[in-house]
């Protein structure tokens, strides 16, 4: 019906997707459900994706009759239309997605067996083949020796935020304490942000209902910085030059007050997972003195939640946004002790282990 249509477009529409033919990877722009490979003609050529697929890429479809058709972003962003059985999604079940840092975490000595044993393979003389081995057999030489590094395990720093100390047993998670963080600030004392909000045409129904969202969890925080229940301003923009063009005129012919934040909700192109325009916009607002952040409706559209699990999601990515505004704005939301092991200066580099599939 109608709403499951509507619900699987919403669903799959920029998702990525593996055509299993070719194993190249593409971005799917709409989902024609009233469409088959037999029904849907190649366009310049006359004959249908079936029979395309027939005589061009030597593939006879199993199901030539089967709706819909998967519409993917080809070359200059032109459509190709691919029949769905030859379609593989990337997308993970949601437990075993749940449960990858887990799968991911081996202990040392679980790791240090499987190089062995992998070693053990490989080494000359271990298989039957011709050539005394797998890698000498490729032309590849394997030393009989280990690399011996030296490191030093650190203990867990102390993260303080908002002035409490998190546990050591949560310091793997500590991020979501940090949402429950109470600066106590002075009445008297706190600075009401002029924000102007920024919003993609697309969420036009939505964009306030998420300002007020932000709002409210940044005044939960009782930081010295707030924000008003209503924005200062609000300009529509579109893609590309849409976007900034839009931002250009309205901080070109509006005069405007001190403390302006500006709250970017966009929404990338379609088939594209960063907005094109994030680096002229924020080089624009950086010029002109204006603090700024941005919240991406592609990783996730807030104004949309189907079930209570993409309501929580919406929310983990929000108090992290509110959290990173009163950052910018000058709140001291966290800070470290370094350990006394650690010389000085230094310089740290942090890296992401991990990011769950799209």
């Amino acid at each position: 019906d109608a709403k499951t249509i509507a619900a699987t477009k919403r669903r799959w529409n920029n998702e990525v997707v593996i055509a299993t033919y070719d194993k190249r990877c593409y971005s799917i722009m709409d989902i024609p459900f009233d469409q088959s490979p037999s029904s849907l003609p190649v366009q310049g050529l006359g004959i249908s994706h079936a029979q395309y697929f027939a005589q061009k890429k030597k593939i006879t479809l199993k199901y030539p009759n089967a709706k819909p058709m998967i519409q993917v972003q080809g070359r200059n962003d032109q459509p190709i239309y691919l029949p769905a059985e030859v379609v593989c999604a990337n997308e993970l079940d949601p437990q075993i997605r749940a449960k990858l840092p887990l799968v991911a975490s081996y202990t040392p000595r679980i790791r240090h067996e499987a190089i062995e044993e992998m070693r053990r393979y490989l080494l000359p003389g271990a298989q039957k083949s011709q050539g005394g081995g797998l890698l000498p057999a490729l032309g590849i030489g394997l030393l009989d020796e280990r690399v011996v590094v030296n490191v030093t395990k650190l203990p867990l720093p102390v993260i303080v935020a908002a002035g409490v100390r998190i546990p050591e047993g949560q310091g793997g998670n500590w991020a979501p304490l940090t949402a429950k963080a109470n600066y106590n600030a002075n009445p008297n004392k706190v600075v009401q942000m002029n924000v102007v909000v920024v919003y993609h045409k697309s969420i036009k129904s939505s964009y306030q209902s998420v300002y007020k969202r932000v709002a409210d969890m940044i005044r939960h925080h009782n930081a010295t910085y707030q924000f008003g229940s209503k924005p200062f301003g609000v300009v529509e923009a579109g893609d590309m030059n849409q976007h900034w063009g839009a931002i250009e005129r309205y901080f070109g012919g509006t005069k405007l007050p001190d403390n302006v934040f500006v709250l970017d909700l966009a929404r990338p192109p379609r088939g594209q997972s960063n907005d094109p325009a994030y680096g002229a916009v924020k080089c624009f607002l950086a010029k002109g003195g204006f603090l700024s952040q941005f919240v991406n409706f592609q990783t996730h559209d807030h104004g949309r939640s189907r079930d209570a699990r993409d309501e929580k999601k919406s929310t983990t990515i929000l108090s992290g946004v509110a959290r990173q505004i009163l950052s910018k704005c000058g709140v001291r939301v966290w800070w470290v002790t370094i350990p006394k092991e650690v010389p000085l200066p230094a310089v740290f580099v942090g890296i992401d282990v991990f990011h769950a599939p799209r």
